[in-house]
């Protein structure tokens, strides 16, 4: 995701809970952030392709002079959501600040991030466990068929550890609609794993785990760099990719435009890698989340 951003937008407007407040103009101070994906506009160098910051700055603009909100925090909020709807990107960040409100301060204010709510995403992750690994991963799926009915998942594979020395992991990936933003299904599946007693060492990337729950695609969104959506991983290891395009062969990958099974096609990871676990529990019939 690219950043088209905004910075010192400077706007009189009615902001503040006193009653002297409510009969004055203050000036205040905005930047805005926007997630948008510029490389059309980049390779064509046609205006039609990129996200016009006049037209944004024109929006807000118009919008806060017109507003007369007590709370900088609603004034944030209304901006992100005027961005989200009518200039149609993904993520927005807005700092809103009042300058000079606080004696000996040059400016106060709030910085919020919103992402467009959408309705029935598609949503991807891997499950990954090389700690007690059959009853940790059948954990998890039991918890994910109650939380997302509909649910699919892939065959289950078991591969070497990579980076460090432990056992082998077994690896699944699961496919399902959800009306959650992404922050919140991420919280909710770190809830998952630390139900599981997962263990999170500060920079060890590589460790065993009780469990794993990854997002390797969330709707045809990219939020990088803010979060590694789509995952890196489904580029780099047999156990997302693989698993990936038995349930989802005809979904795009959102940055590489083409399908995932294409890109197992394509791809040198060696699949051969991957044990099939046959006689892993059964989940519900394999069937394709398109």
């Amino acid at each position: 995701m690219d950043i088209v951003y905004i910075r010192d937008l400077r706007v009189n407007a009615v902001i503040g809970v006193y009653e002297w407040e409510r009969r004055i103009d203050q000036e205040i101070n905005i930047n805005i952030e926007m997630g948008w994906d510029n490389r059309q506009a980049a390779e064509t160098d046609d205006l039609q392709y990129g996200l016009s910051y006049k037209e944004a700055a024109n929006l807000v603009k118009e919008f806060v002079k017109a507003s007369a909100f007590e709370l900088v925090e609603t004034l944030s909020e209304r901006i992100a959501e005027l961005l989200l709807e009518e200039m149609a990107v993904n993520w927005v960040k807005v700092t809103v600040g009042k300058p000079f409100a606080v004696t000996d301060s040059a400016e106060v204010g709030v910085s919020i991030e919103r992402y467009r709510q959408e309705k029935n995403i598609k949503v991807f992750i891997d499950i990954g466990s090389n700690i007690n690994r059959e009853k940790n991963i059948q954990s998890c799926v039991d918890q994910l068929r109650q939380d997302f009915p509909g649910i699919i998942f892939s065959k289950a594979y078991e591969s070497e550890s990579l980076g460090f020395e432990g056992d082998p992991f077994i690896n699944i990936t699961a496919g399902f609609e959800t009306d959650l933003s992404y922050p919140d299904l991420k919280f909710h599946l770190k809830n998952i794993e630390n139900k599981h007693a997962r263990e999170r060492v500060r920079n060890t990337k590589y460790i065993s785990r009780t469990l794993d729950v990854d997002v390797i695609l969330y709707g045809n969104q990219v939020l990088q760099p803010e979060y590694d959506v789509p995952r890196s991983e489904i580029l780099k290891y047999p156990f997302v990719l693989f698993p990936l395009a038995e349930i989802a062969p005809d979904v795009i990958h959102p940055q590489q435009k083409i399908s995932i099974s294409q890109l197992a096609k394509a791809t040198e990871l060696n699949k051969d890698t991957l044990t099939e676990l046959v006689d892993f529990p059964a989940y519900p019939p394999l069937t394709e989340l398109q």
